[in-house]
């Protein structure tokens, strides 16, 4: 489980379950768009949220 480093909800875990574990982990936070790759060495990127056109 991780929380957003921007609005703190917690994040979604794209690439992972109980049964399976992957080293590199993916995540997203709903609410604000932000998406976080966070790596076996606990080294995290992350990747800001792409602005939506108004309408």
């Amino acid at each position: 489980m991780m929380n957003c480093p921007s609005c703190g909800a917690i994040m979604v875990w794209l690439n992972g379950s109980v049964l399976h574990d992957p080293p590199t982990r993916f995540y997203q936070c709903r609410p604000c768009g932000i998406k976080v790759t966070k790596f076996a060495d606990g080294s995290e990127e992350t990747e800001q949220a792409e602005q939506k056109a108004a309408q």
